[in-house]
């Protein structure tokens, strides 16, 4: 953007007023003695426009310690100095030795003595409208090198409103004083003019107009120009970084999205902290296997470290995904870092979903002995790992540990309901078939009875198992009327 401090040099200074006084006075005395006083008396008699013998020497003798290699300024200066001393100079002699002199002040670096000079020179109303539009740029442009912008840029706008034919150049030197002193509005006009006038348009026209646009809150404008900007330069980061931070503060944050995808497609995202928000946008766009994969391999590079953090971004990126057997390596790694038990308790849950439930019941028990913000959780998962391994009543021993919080109470009670509903079930099933069979071996018994020794070898015979069936419902139904006999008495 603008710098903090102003550039100094020929380069700000546009010298063809210089230039084209070097020339006038160089025709000035080339001429004879004679020829140049003749020339001074008819000067004389249509303008008052002409220099003594004396004052025309002394201007040489500057001329020519301005023309040696290299420059003899401080010696023009004196031999000026000592000139502009004399009380009987004409107004016009005057403008001229102060314009000489400003030219020899600034060879010198004497920037001050420069303005000064140029300043008297214009004072004396000896100078005529082209003479001074020829001082007063350079003059504008002199106060904005020394810091003086406001006063600087003044001239300068007073020099253009009065015909001044400015270039971007200019403009933008007035747009640039304008930003020193925080005079936003007024250079906006100037950094527009200047970027219109630029041809070809350089990095420096862009910056000074997207800078005026940043601080007057003209987003609209900005982004057109940074799009027409990356447009000529594609490979600069900065520009689409700045274009991506326009859309995001603009509540655009799926363009600005798509802009980092370019910015890493292109090789402009290196840094750890732009490859990290590269995987959360995807992530935040339903888009968790791209984002993992990048992240992954970013990390497989050495650019993203595998700290706890990352890790934990990866494996929840994965577990986004449904890639459970791809979260379940990535979090192992951050459990055992791990100072507490939290990624144990999400790798269970990752062995769970891949139904390893042995895997899952050994992981949440660690997270639990780590530590973990709700252990009920973990034990509702312990139970439903048991009873999915066909153990269900070491299940309900962990539901009831789960039921001890009250978070997790309702579940783990309801979990307890229903495993006690299939023993229920269970129990009944058996008691049916049990009765089904002892009915069916009765039959045999009276059978036997009817038939008594005549039966047909292999027809009324009791089977084994129903021998033992009805010995022991008989020791049952004793056992019953003794009891009901006991308590009658």
């Amino acid at each position: 953007m603008v710098g903090t401090k102003m550039m100094r040099g020929n380069g700000w200074l546009t010298q063809f007023g210089l230039m084209a006084f070097a020339a006038f006075v160089a025709v000035l005395f080339v001429a004879g003695p004679a020829d140049a006083q003749r020339r001074r008396d008819k000067e004389q008699k249509t303008e008052g426009r002409v220099l003594s013998t004396e004052v025309g020497e002394a201007i040489i003798k500057a001329q020519e310690a301005l023309a040696e290699e290299p420059p003899q300024n401080n010696v023009a200066v004196a031999v000026l100095s000592k000139l502009l001393a004399k009380p009987k100079l004409t107004p016009y002699e005057r403008a001229i030795s102060y314009q000489i002199r400003g030219q020899a002040n600034y060879g010198a670096g004497n920037v001050k003595g420069t303005i000064r000079d140029w300043e008297s020179a214009i004072n004396t109303g000896a100078l005529n409208q082209g003479e001074i539009d020829g001082l007063s740029p350079n003059i504008g442009q002199l106060y904005i090198a020394e810091g003086e912008y406001v006063k600087g840029a003044n001239i300068l706008e007073k020099w253009l409103r009065t015909g001044g034919k400015a270039n971007d150049r200019i403009h933008l030197m007035i747009a640039q004083a304008w930003l020193q002193a925080d005079a936003y509005r007024k250079a906006l006009p100037h950094g527009e003019a200047a970027f219109r006038m630029a041809n070809p348009k350089k990095k420096k026209h862009f910056d000074i107009l997207n800078y005026v646009y940043h601080e007057l809150k003209m987003p609209g404008k900005q982004a057109k120009l940074l799009e027409q900007e990356v447009s000529i330069w594609p490979d600069d980061k900065k520009i689409w970084r700045a274009i991506a931070s326009l859309k995001q503060q603009a509540n655009k944050s799926r363009e600005a999205f798509e802009v980092n995808k370019i910015m890493y497609l292109n090789g402009m995202l290196s840094k750890e902290r732009e490859l990290l928000a590269l995987a959360q946008y995807y992530s935040y766009y339903e888009v968790p296997f791209r984002g993992a994969s990048i992240l992954e391999r970013e990390m497989n590079a050495g650019r993203v470290s595998k700290g706890k953090k990352n890790l934990e971004l990866l494996a929840n990126m994965w577990r986004q995904a449904r890639e459970y057997d791809r979260a379940i390596p990535v979090l192992t790694a951050a459990a055992n870092i791990a100072a507490d038990g939290g990624l144990y308790e999400k790798l269970g849950e990752a062995y769970y979903s891949e139904e390893q439930y042995d895997k899952a019941e050994t992981s949440f028990r660690k997270a639990i002995s780590k530590g973990i913000k709700k252990p009920g959780n973990a034990y509702v998962l312990i139970a439903n790992s048991l009873y999915e391994r066909d153990r269900p009543r070491d299940a309900i021993k962990e539901f009831k540990k789960a039921a001890q919080y009250p978070y997790s109470r309702k579940t783990a009670n309801g979990w307890i309901r229903f495993i006690n509903g299939e023993f229920e079930v269970a129990r009944k099933q058996a008691e049916f078939k049990f009765q089904v069979k002892l009915d069916e071996c009765k039959n045999q018994q009276d059978r036997k009875k009817r038939m008594g020794a005549e039966f047909l070898e292999g027809v009324g015979e009791i089977s084994a198992e129903c021998v033992t069936m009805l010995a022991e419902n008989d020791a049952k139904e004793k056992a019953k009327k003794a009891a009901r006999k006991a308590k009658a008495s």
